[in-house]
């Protein structure tokens, strides 16, 4: 976890990349702890943001926001793995699409509570307003 720590905090990698390196890591035997660890501290923090920060606020402050990053990300990490020996689930990373690994009549299912209600949404904003639906809510000035 400690190494994911220093390897994720100033490396920014957004949270759309990390998700799939997180994954292959764990493929590879990584503990999911470990990865959560990456995938908390990576996004959220970066050299470019530190320097920010430090230049913005104080070296104090930079300090307290990476401490804080740190201890949460180590926590939720720590946690994480509890959770997994707890209940002695195996870790494990699907390679390919979700629609693998949900099964149809869930999908289905959430496509039609969806449906429901944005429909819904769409039919209570025509009669608030009484005027046509749209999908976006509009500023009135």
């Amino acid at each position: 976890m400690l190494v994911m720590l220093v390897a994720g905090i100033p490396m920014y990698v957004c949270a759309t990349a990390s998700t799939p390196i997180a994954a292959a890591l764990i493929i590879k035997g990584l503990n999911p702890g470990a990865a959560l660890v990456f995938l908390l501290a990576g996004p959220a923090t970066n050299a470019a943001t530190m320097g920010v920060v430090k230049n913005v606020f104080s070296t104090r402050t930079l300090v307290i926001y990476l401490s804080m990053i740190s201890i949460c990300s180590l926590a939720m990490g720590g946690l994480l793995d509890m959770i997994y020996r707890v209940m002695d689930i195996q870790a494990s990373a699907v390679v390919g699409q979700a629609s693998e690994v949900i099964p149809y009549g869930i999908q289905l299912g959430a496509g039609i509570i969806l449906a429901v209600l944005l429909v819904f949404n769409l039919l209570k904003d025509a009669a608030t307003h009484g005027k046509p639906a749209t999908l976006g809510r509009q500023c009135h000035h």
